[in-house]
C-alpha cells in the first residue's frame, strides 16, 4: 500500500510542547532542523517504519465545513508552499497545546517534516508528517579512555517507538486529504486523533471489509451467544472468515445466505446492523470490494477456540469449516451431569 524507498525529508521542524492544564507551555524553534546524512537516515527510520503495517486511512473532517479544520489548512499551505513549513509548524504546535488539557496528556518533542516522493497505492505524491515524543528511555553511553571503559546514563527517545504519528499525503484535498495514524499510548487516543488531528476514517474497502466483520463478531458475541453454543458460535465466525477469503465482492444478501443460514439470524441481523450504526456512528455498506489484507488482519484477532471449565481446548479451522459440523458433536452425561464433546478423526497428526 505504501513504499519509502524512493523518497527523501525536505525539511524537519522540532518543537517542544507541555500541558496546558499544568501551565507548561510551549518552545518554538526559530529555525528549521539542520540535517546532515546520519541523522537524516534516523530520523527517516524513526518517522516511517511505523506507517509500513498500516491499513487503516483517514481524512479531516469538520462537523460544519472541511474549511474551518484547522491542521487541514496547514497541511494545505504546506503542500502549496513547502517552503513556509516552519510557519505553519508553529500554528499547529500552538494548536496541539489547547488541546492538552487533560492531566494525563504528556508534554515532549513535536516534529513537523516535509517528505517528498512517497509511493501510495502506485501514486507518487508528497506528505506532511506531524509526530510527537512522549516516553524518555534509559541508554548507556560508552566513552573510551585511554586506560578505561567509562560508561555513562542519559535519557533519550528511543527510535524505535514512536508515540504519536500521522501521514497527510497530498492526494484527495477536496475530501480531506488521505491521512495514516499511529498512538502508542490508547489512554488519550481521542487527544490526538479527534481533537487534534480531527479525522474520520476514510470509508474505503479495507475500512469496510474491517468494520464489517467487526459487526459480524458483535453480533455473534451479542445475539447468537443467547441461544447457540460455542462450536455454533465458532462455527459462524469461521463462516464469516471464509466467505470473505473466498469472495472478491461484499453482497450483504448473498452473505446471509451463505452464512447466518438460519432465518431467525437473518432478521435480527437486519435489526442489529441499526443498532450497531447508531452504536458506532458508522453504516454498513451492502456491497463493496473485499480488502484481503483487511481479512488478513482481522483473521487474527478472532479467536476459534471451544474453552472448557476442565481446562481443554478444541480449537477449530478457519479453512475448513464445516468440519467442526461433521466432526464435532455435543451431547450431555445423565451420570456424570456433565457437556461432553465427541470427535471424531482416522488418525492423530504429529
Amino acid at each position: 500500500m505504501i513504499e519509502f524507498s524512493e523518497s527523501t525529508i525536505t525539511g524537519v521542524a522540532v518543537h517542544k510542547v507541555g500541558n496546558k492544564s499544568r501551565e507548561e507551555g510551549v518552545k518554538a524553534s526559530n529555525e528549521m532542523l539542520e540535517l546532515y546524512d546520519e541523522l537524516e537516515e534516523v530520523l527517516y527510520r524513526y518517522f516511517t517504519k511505523p506507517f509500513l503495517n498500516v491499513e487503516d486511512t483517514y481524512c479531516f473532517s469538520h462537523e460544519a465545513d472541511l474549511s474551518m479544520n484547522e491542521m487541514y489548512n496547514f497541511c494545505k499551505s504546506i503542500f502549496e508552499h513547502p517552503s513556509g513549513l516552519l510557519v505553519q509548524s508553529i500554528h499547529m504546535l500552538k494548536h496541539l497545546y489547547a488541546q492538552s488539557q487533560h492531566p494525563h496528556i504528556k508534554g515532549g518533542e513535536f516534529y513537523v517534516v516535509h517528505f517528498k516522493d512517497i509511493v501510495l497505492e502506485g501514486e507518487l505524491v508528497n506528505a506532511v508528517g506531524i509526530f510527537k515524543s512522549e516516553e524518555k528511555d534509559t541508554f548507556l553511553k560508552i566513552e573510551e579512555q585511554a586506560a578505561q571503559i567509562q560508561l555513562e546514563s542519559q535519557k533519550g527517545i528511543n527510535i524505535k517507538k514512536l508515540d504519536k504519528g500521522c501521514l497527510v499525503f497530498n492526494t484527495e484535498e477536496d475530501s480531506g486529504y488521505r491521512l495514516m495514524v499511529v498512538d502508542a499510548n490508547n489512554y488519550d487516543a481521542h487527544y490526538w486523533k479527534d481533537a487534534f488531528l480531527q479525522v474520520t476514517p476514510d470509508k474505503n474497502e479495507v475500512f469496510q471489509t474491517k468494520n464489517t466483520i467487526d459487526m459480524v463478531k458483535s453480533f455473534t458475541n451479542d445475539v447468537v451467544s443467547r441461544q447457540e453454543d460455542k462450536k455454533e458460535q465458532a462455527m459462524l465466525l469461521n463462516r464469516t472468515v471464509k466467505y470473505f477469503q473466498e469472495q472478491e465482492q461484499f453482497d450483504m444478501d448473498n452473505f446471509a445466505e451463505e452464512v447466518l443460514i438460519k432465518p431467525a439470524y437473518k432478521e435480527e441481523f437486519q435489526d442489529y446492523k441499526r443498532i450497531y450504526a447508531e452504536k458506532e456512528g458508522v453504516e454498513t455498506e451492502p456491497n463493496f470490494e473485499i480488502a484481503p489484507s483487511a481479512v488478513k488482519q482481522a483473521k487474527r484477532k478472532i479467536k476459534s477456540l471451544i474453552k472448557l471449565d476442565t481446562n481443554v481446548q478444541i480449537k477449530l479451522d478457519f479453512n475448513d469449516p464445516d468440519s467442526a459440523d461433521k466432526f464435532i458433536v455435543k451431547g450431555y452425561d445423565e451420570v456424570k451431569e456433565m457437556h461432553f464433546y465427541t470427535i471424531y478423526f482416522n488418525h492423530e497428526k504429529p
